[in-house]
């Protein structure tokens, strides 16, 4: 694999927090707005992201996608990115929820393959508890990218904000445990409920009002 190849996972521990419909629209957004080719490693057994690009296939067979997607059991992602990573520039792995956090789990070792995680938060107390317990993980690929002397980036947003109090607490606890955090986050919206692989959010005006500024301060932060 190259230095060109960044590979980024949208993450939690906890699931329900949106990881998967947030990753399509930036994924697609990249593809879109950067003219990329990009890949998503859909490594969740559910595999949301695969089933909806095969289901939008066989809707627009004459039409080109605008993301590879790619349905791989974590024990299978190692090999699959040694052959085939050099032929994209972005990289999006779709990780399951994580019930087992040790460092020789295949689910946690998919991480360590990252340049860049990003972790989208839902203001509720349980979730703050999930992704602040998780944080021990990325700390642990921080560690381990660095005795490789390789970058590595790591963020939180606060995912679907609604009630303003427990936003503004949500952020303060895990700015507190050592996470930095995105200044823009996005909403409960209509528009994130139909993520495709063929569109990307930003083709749409409201798109851009709802997205563009998350979308930009997540290309400035993680160098795409």
């Amino acid at each position: 694999m190259t230095s060109q190849t960044k590979i980024i996972s949208i993450c939690n521990s906890k699931g329900g927090v949106g990881k998967s419909v947030v990753t399509l629209m930036t994924a697609t957004a990249v593809a879109e707005q950067k003219n990329k080719k990009v890949l998503i490693l859909d490594c969740d057994s559910q595999a949301t992201i695969y089933e909806l690009a095969e289901h939008e296939k066989e809707m627009y067979p004459d039409d080109e996608p605008l993301v590879e997607v790619e349905a791989l059991s974590p024990r299978r992602v190692n090999t699959f990115l040694k052959r085939f990573a050099d032929d994209y520039d972005l990289i999006f792995i779709d990780i399951p929820r994580m019930t087992d956090k040790k460092a020789d789990n295949p689910t946690v070792m998919l991480l360590y393959n990252c340049d860049g995680i990003l972790v989208p938060v839902i203001g509720s107390d349980v979730d703050v508890l999930a992704t602040t317990e998780f944080l021990s993980v990325i700390q642990e690929c921080r560690d381990f990218k660095q005795e490789m002397k390789e970058d590595f980036t790591a963020y939180g947003f606060i995912n679907r904000r609604n009630l303003r109090k427990s936003n503004q607490e949500a952020e303060a606890t895990l700015k507190k445990a050592g996470l930095k955090m995105f200044s823009n986050s996005l909403s409960d919206l209509r528009i994130f409920t139909s993520p495709s692989v063929f569109q990307s959010p930003l083709q749409t005006a409201e798109g851009q009002r709802r997205f563009e500024d998350f979308y930009r301060e997540f290309c400035r932060k993680f160098k795409v």
